[in-house]
């Protein structure tokens, strides 16, 4: 494995000793596990049969070896994420053993504490339970815990150092636990009784990796209104895909042109849902996603179209990164018949995007590809927006998971035609707010709060000033009424 593939890692994953992991099953299902020495030795280099950019990584016991392992990994890799994964003890007899655990704060004996991502880069367990915080300690005990210990929910030896480390360099970590034992004079027998527990839990929370992403399957979802002349390009580009969707529904918008007729002329390769009313792009999306019989489902909006790759390696891509549940795709943009190179700040990031998308949508209906049970979860498009709904939706997915990125130029979007939707909306911050409104509504965390604010007051004060410069006084006051209420959030 050279140095460029070494870059291609995402996601590592972090344990103290060798049996909390079930390291062959991880090898078998193609995910490198290695000690710290065998890396120092080159053993990732060295290796043929990876085929994941993900790595299990063995680091040692104790804070000292957490921290050299910390330390190597800032210095030899570029991963979207760490997860530190394994055992703990319970000081809060509130909690269980047997259960998974993602603590908020990690702490040193030192008293210092650091605040912990609890999202996860990997599909969260259902039973997962947050608590409060977690002491990383220096020793390991057999007998009752110190009481100045016992203000801390759970107690590992390696959580805090790592999180230092990454927590300098901006590394997304996170911690994830598995209870074995209570810091008392039971620890011993209840570590070594939980130890197979756990690693069986560990081979259902990466179930993932049993799914032949090689094969999934797909339904590629088109609305479309009125787009007699660019219709045909976006279907097209679907049935020349080197690989094929299980499905194309194509939801007509109740089109008054000839659209209807052309869809009828594809009625052997795609299935067509028509609504008796116009109700812009959320319903019709919402509508295909409800006919999609696949997992997986790709959007296409009817003025763009797809590269005949484009399906292809966003499947290859889901091997490389299967504990992804939204990925999209780079795209091209052509305006009036010309190729023009995208704004550095439509430049699409990858991992945690949330905070990147606040100020604009960063994801392409087109170029995106998502699980279905995903889209239910977050309930579909907002169909009382007439546009921005793809923003909406999408800030609310990347709250709470990772965004995948295959670099691929598959996706063509042309633009500059008169009906665009964003022609037709001009201020289109006004949905944006809206949609920001609500989710600072349902925002509990204070940080997350805080960015919510800082855009809404930045994209208010400039809605503010264009309504004030059009007399358009009844808007302003609104505007005015919303940025007075978000101070009052302080």
């Amino acid at each position: 494995m050279d140095n460029q593939k070494l870059s291609d890692i995402q996601l590592i994953i972090t344990a103290a000793l060798k049996k909390e992991i079930p390291g062959d099953w991880f090898k078998s299902r193609g995910i490198a596990v290695h000690t710290l020495a065998a890396l120092k030795a080159g053993a990732l280099k060295k290796q043929t049969d990876c085929r994941t950019g993900m790595v299990v990584i063995i680091t040692g016991a104790g804070p000292v070896a957490a921290k050299e392992a910390a330390c190597w990994i800032r210095d030899n890799f570029k991963p979207l994420f760490v997860l530190n994964i394994g055992t703990c003890g319970i000081n809060d007899k509130r909690y269980s053993t047997g259960r998974w655990l993602v603590p908020r704060f990690t702490a040193d004996e030192g008293g210092k504490i650091l605040e912990l991502d609890t999202r996860l880069p990997v599909p969260r367990p259902d039973a997962a339970i947050n608590v409060n915080s977690l002491l990383s300690v220096n020793r390991a005990i057999t007998v009752n815990a110190p009481a100045a210990w016992k203000k801390h929910s759970l107690l590992d030896m390696e959580c805090f150092s790592q999180a230092s480390v990454f927590r300098e360099t901006g590394i997304p970590f996170h911690c994830l636990k598995y209870g074995t034992d209570y810091g008392d004079s039971n620890t011993i027998a209840d570590f070594n009784r939980n130890l197979s527990l756990l690693r069986d839990e560990i081979k259902k929370q990466f179930s993932f990796l049993d799914t032949n992403r090689s094969t999934i399957q797909i339904t590629t979802v088109i609305p479309v209104y009125n787009r007699e002349n660019m219709i045909r390009r976006a279907i097209d580009s679907v049935l020349s895909q080197s690989y094929l969707p299980e499905e194309i529904v194509v939801v007509d918008d109740c089109s008054t042109d000839r659209t209807p007729d052309i869809l009828e002329s594809y009625r052997d390769e795609i299935k067509v849902i028509r609504l008796p009313d116009n109700a812009g792009p959320s319903k019709a999306r919402n509508k295909g996603i409800g006919h999609a019989g696949t997992e997986w489902i790709a959007f296409l909006d009817s003025d763009d179209s797809w590269e005949k790759d484009k399906i292809k390696k966003q499947v290859h891509y889901l091997n490389q990164y299967p504990f992804y549940r939204i990925i999209q795709s780079e795209e091209k943009w052509i305006r009036n018949g010309k190729r023009v190179n995208p704004c550095r700040h439509h430049k699409k990031p990858s991992g945690w995007i949330w905070e990147q998308s606040l100020e604009r949508c960063l994801v392409s209906p087109s170029g995106v590809l998502l699980t279905k049970p995903l889209l239910k979860e977050y309930g579909g498009f907002d169909e009382s927006l007439p546009v921005c709904e793809d923003y909406d939706l999408w800030l609310k997915i990347s709250r709470h998971h990772p965004v995948g990125l295959e670099p691929g130029l598959s996706v063509v979007k042309y633009g500059g035609h008169k009906d665009q939707l964003s022609h037709q909306y001009p201020a289109m911050d006004r949905f944006r707010v809206k949609a920001l409104v609500r989710l600072l509504e349902k925002e509990p965390h204070p940080d997350f709060r805080m960015k919510i604010i800082h855009i809404l007051e930045k994209k208010l004060k400039i809605l503010i000033k264009g309504y004030e410069k059009r007399l358009n006084t009844a808007d302003a006051r609104e505007c005015i009424k919303i940025l007075d209420s978000i101070n009052e959030c302080k």
